[in-house]
């Protein structure tokens, strides 16, 4: 019998993921809140826009939900997510622009904003941020604080969670939580026009 490979995943990340797959779904937001910054970082050096670069983290976060069942522990979770991220950037840079076959360097460099004038960016930039702070402002006001200091005042956790007098963890929630919601409301936008 051939032994087994060893396990090379954090031995916290692969309890984690052991329990999802059990169906305790909750524990998935302990991987998004580990992982999160490193998949948003790499999204925003690709698409140079905040709005996006979080919609792509989220996508990343749910493919890897989706395909958990396919990860034996071989690697590190990290290295795992990081891959899917990087092979949907591609994916999405070669839709966007089929005469280019575009070489990873770029894509990790940030030259994919550079199609864009810097005008059309701006505008659309503007009218994306403009949207999110009107359905941010609809939010509960226990998500919407959090998210608003966050990303419309640029205060980092520990700042918001001293400020709200909220533990990191409960801080993170509130702030995963809120970003679900706008999702579902800016993804029923796109589905039923404007809300």
């Amino acid at each position: 019998m051939k032994p087994e490979e060893p396990i090379l995943c954090d031995p916290e990340d692969w309890a984690n993921i052991q329990k999802v797959l059990a169906g305790d779904f909750e524990s998935f937001e302990q991987l998004v809140l580990k992982y999160e910054a490193m998949v948003y970082s790499q999204a925003k050096k690709a698409f140079r826009n905040e709005a996006e670069a979080e919609d792509f983290t989220q996508d990343v976060f749910l493919k890897a939900f989706e395909g958990l069942s396919t990860f034996r522990g071989k690697s590190k979770f990290s290295t795992w997510i990081f891959s899917i991220a990087r092979n949907e950037i591609i994916r999405r840079y070669r839709k966007e622009h089929p005469e280019i076959d575009a070489p990873v360097d770029t894509l990790s460099s940030g030259k994919l904003g550079d199609n864009f004038s810097s005008q059309e960016s701006e505008v659309l930039e503007k009218e994306t941020t403009e949207k999110i702070r009107s359905l941010v402002d609809k939010l509960p006001e226990l998500y919407r604080k959090p998210i608003s200091l966050h990303y419309f005042e640029n205060m980092s956790y520990k700042d918001i969670s001293e400020n709200l007098n909220l533990k990191m963890n409960t801080l993170k929630s509130y702030i995963f939580r809120g970003k679900e919601i706008l999702r579902d409301w800016l993804k029923k936008d796109d589905e039923h026009g404007k809300r």
